[in-house]
């Protein structure tokens, strides 16, 4: 008698989750566990799994997104094949994402760092001139010098075009250890992509995602926090080098001399530290420039761990969101 309640309250308890568990189900649930004599919890597990959930597709599913998400430190041993070991593992490992609120001081902060991220990252020529005399002939700016000399100048002046553009490729860190500087992830993402058009915006921690389009808006209020949270797995571990090397593998293409990359992290990384250096070495000779901005900079946290001494082999500058701590390497 214990059994058929104990089934019911099982059934009920389905129900209320989605699952679709009727009074067919419950029956064959009451006759299974009826015809076993010898029944340990192994046994009753198995009998209530293909009685009770006959449909299984919606269970894998569900076991694929725990497996995608969950925190697991990976060692690459030769041509990216992993052993797994296993440090941390939950259900469902996206953590609930903090509250905040942007001020106006936050608004000009971030500005003013993005405005200096893009300055120095300037690295191909744009449409304006500047004179120099090693240039090419600039035909107009001579035809008007003409206008002083009565167009009988004696001048040829020349120009050459001004290094005044910057391609961008934003990689934010949104793991655990990264979850007190949400905020700031989304004010530098908002702020690189309207002060440099043509930037990429990536968030990762197990996994990488692209999310430029997410920050194509034209206030930070519009930006939909809740779609981005669903896209990456926000408060996981992180894998620095994987996500490098998703970025290379997926999105190549925007890994050229022309682009330089900034990276958003605390240095912390649970994944293959073999990976990361290779994966910064490969990067570092196809790329531009690396900055690598730290939110932890200080006097009293130098840049000591494991992933950050690998990284600072191959960047270019290191930055604070304080940018009067930005260090050159």
């Amino acid at each position: 008698m214990e059994e058929r309640i104990a089934i019911v309250k099982i059934a009920n308890i389905l129900r209320q989750m989605g699952r679709n568990v009727g009074i067919d189900e419950t029956i064959d649930a009451l006759r299974a566990l009826e015809l076993i004599r010898d029944k340990d919890l192994d046994t009753i597990r198995a009998i209530l799994k293909a009685t009770l959930i006959k449909d299984f597709t919606l269970l894998e599913s569900n076991k694929r997104e725990e497996e995608k998400n969950s925190v697991i430190g990976k060692i690459t041993q030769s041509n990216y094949l992993a052993a797994e070991y296993y440090i941390y593992s939950r259900i469902e490992s996206k953590a609930k994402l903090p509250s905040f609120i942007i001020t106006n001081s936050d608004l000009i902060k971030w500005s003013k760092i993005a405005k200096y991220v893009e300055e120095i990252t300037l690295n191909y020529k744009g449409r304006r001139f500047k004179p120099k005399d090693k240039g090419e002939i600039d035909m107009r700016r001579t035809i008007r010098s003409e206008t002083k000399y009565s167009m009988e100048s004696p001048y040829l002046l020349k120009s050459v075009r001004k290094i005044n553009k910057s391609n961008l490729i934003l990689l934010c860190d949104v793991s655990g250890s990264m979850k007190d500087f949400f905020k700031e992830t989304i004010l530098l993402s908002f702020f690189i992509k309207r002060n440099i058009p043509k930037s990429e915006i990536f968030h990762f921690s197990t996994d990488l995602r692209r999310v430029t389009n997410l920050f194509q808006v034209t206030s930070i209020y519009k930006v939909n926090v809740r779609k981005l949270a669903l896209a990456v797995s926000y408060g996981s571990g992180t894998k620095i080098g994987e996500a490098l090397y998703m970025l290379r593998r997926n999105f190549g293409d925007l890994i050229h001399h022309n682009n330089s990359i900034l990276i958003f992290s605390d240095g912390w990384d649970l994944g293959d530290l073999e990976l990361l250096d290779r994966e910064m070495r490969i990067i570092k000779r196809r790329c531009k420039k690396i900055v690598w901005m730290n939110p932890l900079l200080d006097e009293l946290h130098p840049p000591e761990t494991s992933g950050m001494k690998i990284a600072l082999k191959y960047v270019d500058l290191l930055l604070s969101p304080d940018i009067k701590k930005s260090l050159s390497y």
